[in-house]
């Protein structure tokens, strides 16, 4: 079974009974909002700080989930915990898996087509002319299937105006939450981490400055709410990129990438995986390989059952 960050999750705001054990061995309970599902765990949010590998008994309002998971991480944020819960994979007898809908991790479609935002319906059309022309199957040279259906699905979006206003709306709101990528043990623990979380800092500046020459700078806040992490945990790390200059400070604490930044980046792209990650999210290109993030202690014979939820009539 997946770690449930390495899975496509979907948004899901049902209330969870939760109950554990403390490390002395206390019965501890606390109710959580949810934030998103998969078949393989969810994220809540609960005002209560539970261990990481914690044996966690859980109870969806709605009876949609109910069994035992374990904590996967849980990260501070403000007065709350953000935390993401692992469904067992051990069966009871007969009892029914947990099933669920999977959804596509889709990248971002100005990303794809490496535009900004802001690009008017006439740059739409003249970059897909230019890239599709590159990746079309026909082309002996540089052709990709894969890569002109990612071309050919952001096109089709962001060319109608009713759609990419529709898509535009879904995307500010997913903006403001962590990048699923930044859940891995990558990117939480050791000296490996704090290395990798530059490369999540320069990738997100190069990205920014890329699609959108005009605006490169992004503020502190946003790379937190992008990353997931708290401040504390981005201090050294916007320390030691100031200090090498790959990144510059304006006077309002937003961060934009400098030209050394983007030669650090662009030199170490072909060589670093998770980097490649970065700068591609959602790529079918890009191989999988990071391990999870916590290796799952041995449990008891329960489940979780997870009932999906009913299909929309067609």
């Amino acid at each position: 079974m997946q770690d449930v960050r390495e899975e496509a999750r979907r948004p899901k705001t049902v209330k969870y009974a939760l109950t554990w054990r403390s490390n002395d061995g206390t019965t501890c309970s606390a109710e959580a909002r949810g934030l998103d599902i998969s078949s393989s765990g969810a994220g809540v949010e609960c005002i209560r700080d539970i261990p990481v590998d914690a044996v966690v008994q859980i109870k969806a309002s709605d009876a949609s989930v109910i069994g035992e998971c374990f904590v996967a991480h849980c990260t501070r944020r403000g007065m709350r915990f953000h935390i993401g819960l692992e469904f067992s994979d051990k069966s009871k007898g007969q009892a029914e898996k947990p099933v669920a809908r999977k959804t596509e991790q889709e990248a971002d479609y100005y990303d794809i087509l490496q535009i900004s935002p802001k690009a008017e319906l006439e740059t739409v059309h003249r970059v897909f002319r230019m890239m599709a022309g590159r990746f079309h199957p026909d082309n002996p040279e540089t052709g990709d299937p894969e890569e002109f259906l990612r071309l050919k699905k952001a096109y089709d979006v962001l060319s109608d105006p009713g759609r990419r206003a529709e898509y535009d709306g879904m995307r500010d709101v997913r903006e403001t939450e962590p990048m699923p990528i930044f859940e891995l043990r990558d990117f939480v623990t050791g000296v490996e981490a704090e290395s990798n979380r530059r490369l999540g800092v320069l990738s997100l500046l190069y990205n920014q400055r890329r699609i959108d020459p005009e605006k490169p700078a992004v503020s502190l806040l946003e790379l937190e709410q992008r990353m997931g992490f708290p401040r504390e945990y981005l201090s050294f790390t916007m320390w030691y990129l100031r200090a090498k200059q790959f990144v510059i400070a304006a006077d309002n604490a937003d961060y934009a990438l400098t030209a050394a930044g983007v030669d650090h980046v662009e030199s170490n792209a072909a060589q670093s995986e998770i980097l490649a990650k970065l700068l591609n999210p959602g790529s079918a290109h890009v191989p999988h390989t990071s391990k999870p993030a916590h290796s799952r202690p041995e449990s008891s014979n329960a489940t979780v059952r997870y009932l999906p939820e009913a299909s929309a009539p067609s």
